[in-house]
């Protein structure tokens, strides 16, 4: 453990809030989405738990779920100039990938239970200081890690192949932090043909079910049992639509096994604070904490080289509240039900919440055996906030790749139209100068049938004169413009 951790002089929850609050009214501008607020913490009772928010409807990304750390992420929220949700989603993926390396969780009484594993997919666009908030969190696991002398030196991987994920996690360090700040090299890289994004997605889902990995070649195979991985993925929304339209990543089931974050920008509202993080006691105690936790000694076991873990279950009170919102996204996720539409999803949330409740757990007591009630209601406020976003994520992400480049193609058209003040768009200009995904001219008339069956686009009957005197018959109006 490590020597500067002193629980003794832990702050209590009353004066990290006060410190935060204070540093934040000192240096925040008066704009009325400032992240770092003081939020009034929203805990539901067993018997008025909600299992999800009306569609395309944001609440207040709930902070205060995450007990005594909810100070540290408003402070970082200042700090770094970004919203709560940013902190806390990324917070969440680092708590995971330390946290499974020493429990798991279960519903049940005697069973050895699931990983805590969480994969997080968080959709920002560029400019949104992804780096900065990372930064912040992790500088202290890597101090923690670097100065002891085992396999936790590989745990923190960037830059992957599928293949070199899979040996790392066989060979050298049975517990790993997949930490991707740019999702395109990952999912849409030269690495990552469809084959390689379907290997990585399918180990990533039996990594999460707790299932031992293998691996076979001509002259070598190896079953690999307690192996562990927690994935952390930033993305920018273009590439989030496009691994969400993807058969493979939803029809099948690959999609079922991340959270999905998309905070708010704050890009253009953000106005110079002077705020030193590292000179914070609120701060320092958190990387105490967390520099504490990465340094626990992990139990490996002999023969298989894997992690070996204990299991924590949950209180009664704590089964009653998480019964209850089971029983409920079970209803909704039946036929005619409100989530009857993405019942895959759905259908295995609960066990997402039921992990989250076990990271909340380990970071109020590091020995913790049950899951208390109050956890518990925790982690269902802040579960159902993630699933209400995965829900209105999902019901704007297109149905296919066709939808995504087809939609891609009328924001183009709209545009262009309003900027050269033109009633409607040559054909040829948009497979000559248009987004990529509308060439070549057979995709372009692809594209266009897609758009005209659906009413956004028509036929322009009437010859337009474009592009210094050049004329067109063959043109496109957009609807409704």
């Amino acid at each position: 453990m490590d020597d500067d951790y002193d629980p003794e002089t832990w702050m209590t929850s009353d004066e990290m809030e006060a410190q935060a609050n204070i540093l934040s009214e000192n240096n925040s501008p008066s704009h009325p989405r400032r992240v770092a607020e003081d939020s009034e913490a929203v805990i539901t009772k067993p018997a008025n738990v909600t299992a999800h928010q009306p569609r395309n409807q944001r609440r207040q990304y709930p902070v205060d779920a995450f007990g005594t750390f909810a100070p540290v992420i408003k402070l970082i929220a200042t700090a770094v100039q970004v919203d709560v949700e940013l902190v806390g989603s990324s917070l969440l993926g680092v708590f995971s990938a330390l946290a499974q390396c020493f429990i798991n969780v279960s519903s049940r009484a005697s069973d050895h239970g699931c990983p805590v594993t969480v994969n997080m997919l968080v959709i920002a666009p560029s400019g949104e200081r992804k780096s900065s908030t990372i930064d912040k969190l992790i500088n202290p696991v890597y101090a923690a890690i670097n100065r002891i002398k085992d396999e936790r030196r590989s745990m923190i991987v960037q830059d992957v192949t599928v293949d070199g994920l899979i040996v790392g996690l066989i060979m050298r360090c049975p517990a790993q932090f997949l930490l991707a700040l740019e999702g395109a090299s990952l999912l849409g890289g030269h690495a990552m043909s469809r084959d390689n994004v379907s290997r990585f997605l399918g180990n990533v889902a039996s990594l999460f079910s707790g299932e031992p990995l293998t691996r076979t070649r001509v002259d070598e195979h190896h079953y690999a049992q307690g192996r562990r991985l927690s994935v952390l993925l930033f993305t920018q929304p273009i590439v989030a639509m496009d691994f969400l339209s993807s058969e493979l990543v939803m029809q099948q089931g690959m999609g079922n096994r991340f959270l999905y974050s998309q905070p708010p920008s704050l890009l253009g509202t953000r106005t110079h604070v002077d705020v030193e993080l590292d000179d914070e006691p609120v701060y320092q105690q958190f990387c105490a904490k967390i520099g504490a936790l990465a340094s626990l000694p992990w139990k490996i076991d002999s023969e298989t080289g894997g992690i070996n873990t204990r299991t924590v279950r949950m209180s009664s009170g704590a089964k009653a509240a998480w019964v209850q919102f089971y029983n409920k996204l079970e209803m909704a996720a039946g036929p005619g039900g409100d989530f009857a539409s993405h019942s895959g999803y759905v259908a295995r949330f609960a066990e997402q919440v039921m992990r989250i409740a076990a990271l909340l757990a380990i970071l109020d007591d590091m020995n913790v055996q049950h899951i208390s009630e109050d956890a518990m209601l925790r982690a269902i406020d802040l579960g159902d906030y993630y699933l209400g976003t995965a829900m209105n994520i999902f019901n704007v992400a297109p149905a296919n790749k066709d939808e995504a480049a087809a939609k891609t193609l009328l924001d183009s058209m709209r545009n262009k139209c309003v900027e050269l003040g033109l009633k409607a768009i040559p054909v040829r200009t948009m497979y000559k100068n248009g987004p990529r995904c509308a060439r070549p001219i057979k995709r372009t008339k692809e594209l266009l049938a897609i758009l005209e069956a659906r009413g956004e686009v028509s036929e322009y009957k009437q010859a337009i004169v474009y592009d210094d005197n050049k004329r067109s018959s063959d043109n496109y109006a957009v609807t409704g413009l």
